[in-house]
């Protein structure tokens, strides 16, 4: 139903389906290319922390799974937990270290390179033991003997000759190229390094020095070390994004001149040059014979090893080195790292992209040893000009793959040719770093590829759904599948939806005469244009079509006639009022011409529209077995209510009319009858002259208050006689409430038609009502009963009174938060004339609990009643009593 209604809105606008699929269809590349534009544009914004996920992912499993060895000539000497068991807490004395590079270099070793920074704090050396020695045996009970004569002579010439720091920069100068640690912070400026020589810095190129980070010094090595060093090199570690180490910071800027790395001053050693002799510039370290690249940051890639296993260096406890315990043939001709490896020394270690967590991560010196051996070997991953050429190629491939490639070929090779794509980037990627030491990140454009594919595997789907049920659609619309289904909505009084089904069909006599039949259904709803559209399209086939002039002579000539609602038996009407109560029902009613049939509703004969509602149009009618002129309000149950809720809405429809019906009092409509014809469902009702009440809610045109409550209470009296048969309004509001003034005649209107709108919805979703005349048990939505309607009666009353509202709001949500909880204004306030026992009476009316208010509709015009004769009283009392003062 609902995709034969989509095609017939469809032809009003002219629209095809099926054409706006292939239109849409040329369109198809959007999707995907978007999609694979907007992956890719928000990864390379958003970078690095967009991509390191998955490009440094990729590449730690790489370097990781490489079988490269690490340079044979480098050893490592670890201060490790057993060292610092036999040797004492760490930091050790200077002296220690003086005897480790004597046996260095009685072992032979080629370079010796600290990672860590030599004793600073102000510990007791072995001077001030030796001297602390001499005074404790002179203070004790020796005197001269041999003994004390011996223990002087020794402990007096250790005492002339072992300063630590002459100790350690003589063993230092002994060995001839020894390396040393300098501490530094980044991202500070700082003055020129004082206290180290020119020779240790390298040459750069005004550029470099300018794009290197900057940096300022924390920690130098004394200056007696520095004068007998053969080179210095900071030893910061550096992390990627994920706080891994996968580079090596290859010089930083301190004020205007580059300080190398460990890692590369320590390489250039074992190349035979000295610091002064490295070059950096154009984004590369450039040696005697090779050229390291760099990337913009001054940053080289190494290869990473793992700490421990076949693959990694060689290492040696400091204390086995110290005691001779190490042959000294391990060592020979080795460049040898002496660093922290023990946690208890220092903190936590860096993580490396063979170390699989935290847990395995490989202390600072195992960083600088990679360095070491990856530029000594050339083993280092850069990425040149070339490499971020072909990152653009595969991104704009992706984003045109995924828009013209993946509509053109379907989904089965879509997803094929994708996944070949994502394979050969990755392929492309893992040989590039493996073979050629090149990193060329392209896991984002295999990112972008999924992401495009998926994005127009969504979109092809929903395409074939739309395709498949435009063909079963189409399928069903031979000319008989379509005459039947126009009688359908025909029959529903759906006659817009019947007169598009037929006019899909071929005009030929089955159809016509279809046609012919909808052309009477839309005079009898007096939608005299569309009947003579039905009439014109029938002609542009056979004018002569049965008495087609004629009916198209009578719908173009005939003038559409509302008349005013000054005497329709239902509220809500869009129509102005007549104020002339004195015309006659005996005028005579308009005559049809030229086609003399009358329009009809049932046995009805419908005279002229007298207005619409919110639930139908009301006619002025009349009933030719007696010729009763009656008002009839017709609602097109089907057009207002879902396919689901219509036979709940006839049946209930007929059985509030029914019981509406059976009510027999002045002050209310008498109903006639009830029925349905050509899908309007009617009642035909008591003809009225009069106004409705709503005419005088108005400030300028108020009642007295005395004959306000009085007509207030003739309206409970009759709710009173409606409650005890079992029948509630549900709907009371001035709108619903006739009044004439010349004959006082009064009468409620639209009994049967408010249980139809008060829980019921529209097509449009709509809850049809009044809900600023609501009880709040009925707008909760709770079981209500003659009290709910008393409540209505009571804002009825306040409005007619005072001229307005008593609950006022801007919004529906916030009308039904008052009257659901929120006091009313008292009525005093607005008209301080009325008696007190007005307010008495609202207090009770308006209450939100029902238990509070009158027992019955009854009680409720006895006190209005009470109400106004006691004020009518007093008025005269006090007239009474002014006429006796002399």
């Amino acid at each position: 139903m609902w995709g034969s209604n989509l095609r017939l809105y469809s032809r009003r606008l002219n629209i095809s389906v099926v054409p706006v699929a292939a239109k849409l269809a040329r369109f198809s590349w959007i999707p995907g290319g978007l999609t694979a534009a907007l992956v890719i544009a928000v990864a390379r914004l958003s970078a690095p922390f967009t991509a390191a996920p998955l490009e440094l992912g990729l590449y730690d499993r790489v370097v990781g799974t490489m079988a490269t060895l690490p340079a044979q000539d480098i050893a490592i000497i670890t201060i490790d937990d057993a060292s610092i068991e036999k040797l004492g807490e760490w930091p050790w004395p200077r002296d220690v270290h003086a005897r480790l590079l004597d046996r260095l270099q009685a072992a032979g070793s080629r370079i010796v390179a600290f990672t860590v920074p030599f004793d600073t704090s102000r510990r007791m050396s072995e001077l001030e033991r030796l001297r602390a020695a001499l005074a404790l045996l002179e203070s004790s009970n020796l005197g001269n003997s041999d003994q004390a004569q011996q223990l002087r002579r020794l402990l007096g010439a250790s005492n002339a000759g072992r300063d630590p720091d002459t100790h350690l920069a003589s063993a230092m100068s002994a060995h001839g190229d020894v390396i040393l640690p300098v501490e530094l912070r980044l991202g500070e400026h700082a003055e020129h390094p004082v206290g180290l020589p020119t020779r240790f810095f390298p040459e750069a190129d005004a550029p470099t020095i300018r794009t290197a980070p900057s940096a300022a010094i924390t920690q130098l090595p004394g200056a007696v070390f520095a004068n007998v060093a053969s080179a210095v090199g900071h030893n910061h570690v550096h992390a990627d994004v994920d706080g891994r180490v996968r580079s090596d910071l290859a010089a930083v800027r301190v004020s205007s001149v580059l300080l190398p790395s460990l890692a590369t001053v320590i390489a250039a050693r074992a190349s035979g040059l000295t610091p002064y002799e490295l070059h950096f510039s154009d984004g590369s370290l450039h040696t005697v014979n090779r050229s390291i690249p760099l990337d913009e940051k001054m940053r080289l890639r190494p290869h990473h090893f793992p700490a421990s296993g076949p693959r990694s260096f060689k290492q040696y406890p400091y204390w086995e080195v110290l005691e001779g315990v190490l042959p000294a043939s391990q060592l020979r001709d080795k460049i040898v790292l002496v660093g922290i490896t023990s946690t208890r020394a220092t903190a936590a270690n860096p993580v490396t992209p063979t170390a699989r967590s935290s847990i395995a991560a490989s202390p600072p010196v195992m960083a600088i040893a990679n360095a070491v051996s990856s530029v000594l070997s050339g083993t280092v991953y850069s990425r040149p000009t070339g490499v971020l050429v072909l990152e653009w190629i595969a991104t704009l491939g992706v984003i045109a793959f995924a828009a013209f490639v993946l509509p053109a070929v379907g989904a089965a090779i879509a997803v094929l040719a994708s996944i070949l794509i994502v394979a050969v980037l990755a392929v492309a990627e893992v040989g590039l770093l493996g073979a050629m030491h090149v990193w060329a990140k392209l896991m984002i454009p295999c990112v972008a590829a999924l992401a495009g594919l998926c994005v127009y595997l969504i979109s092809d789907m929903i395409r074939r759904a739309n395709a498949d049920s435009d063909s079963k659609s189409d399928a069903a619309n031979s000319p008989g599948n379509l005459r039947t289904l126009g009688q359908t909505f025909q029959r529903q009084g759906q006659l817009d939806l019947a007169f598009e089904t037929y006019r899909r069909c071929p005009l030929d006599a089955p159809t016509m005469e279809l046609l012919y039949h909808l052309g009477l259904d839309f005079e009898r709803r007096a939608q005299r244009q569309k009947a003579a559209a039905v009439y014109s399209y029938i002609a542009s086939r056979d004018p002569g079509y049965r008495d087609l002039k004629n009916r198209r002579a009578r719908v173009k000539d005939e003038p559409l006639t509302r008349a005013p609602m000054t005497r329709t038996a239902t509220g809500g009407m869009s129509a102005p009022m007549r104020h002339d109560s004195r015309e006659s029902l005996e005028e005579p009613f308009e005559p049809y011409a030229p086609y003399s049939s009358k329009r009809t509703l049932g046995r009805y004969q419908i005279e002229r529209e007298l207005g619409k509602g919110a639930m139908g149009t009301v006619y002025l009618g009349r009933d030719p077995h007696i010729n009763r002129v009656v008002a009839i309000k017709a609602i097109p149950l089907a057009e207002e209510f879902e396919e689901d809720k219509l036979i709940e809405a006839r049946e209930r429809f007929f059985r509030e009319a029914e019981m509406a019906g059976r009510l027999n009092h002045p002050a209310i409509v008498t109903v006639y009858d009830a029925g349905e014809d050509q899908g309007l469902a009617y009642i035909a009702m008591e003809y009225l002259r009069g106004q409705h009440l709503s005419h005088f809610t108005d400030a300028q045109r108020l009642l007295p208050y005395q004959r306000i409550m009085h007509l207030v209470a003739r309206v409970a009296d009759a709710l009173h006689y409606a409650h005890r048969q079992n029948v509630i309004h549900r709907d009371i509001k001035p709108a619903n409430i006739m009044f004439d003034p010349d004959t006082d005649e009064l009468k409620i209107t639209d009994f049967g038609i408010a249980r139809l709108t008060d829980t019921s919805r529209t097509k449009t979703g709509i809850v049809l009502g009044t809900p600023s005349f609501m009880s709040p048990e009925q707008l909760e939505g709770r079981t209500i009963d003659g009290r709910s309607d008393q409540f209505s009666l009571g804002v009825s009353l306040y409005q007619l009174l005072c001229g307005q509202l008593p609950f006022r709001a801007e919004s529906m949500p916030r009308l039904m938060h008052k009257i659901a909880t929120e006091p009313h204004t008292p009525a005093r306030l607005l008209r301080p004339e009325l008696p007190a026992c007005v307010d008495e009476i609202f207090d009770r009316v308006l209450s939100k609990d029902a238990d509070q208010r009158y027992a019955n509709c009854a009680e409720l015009a006895a006190a209005l009643r009470a109400c106004a004769g006691s004020e009518r009283e007093a008025s005269q009392s006090a007239a009474a009593h002014e006429w006796l003062i002399p």
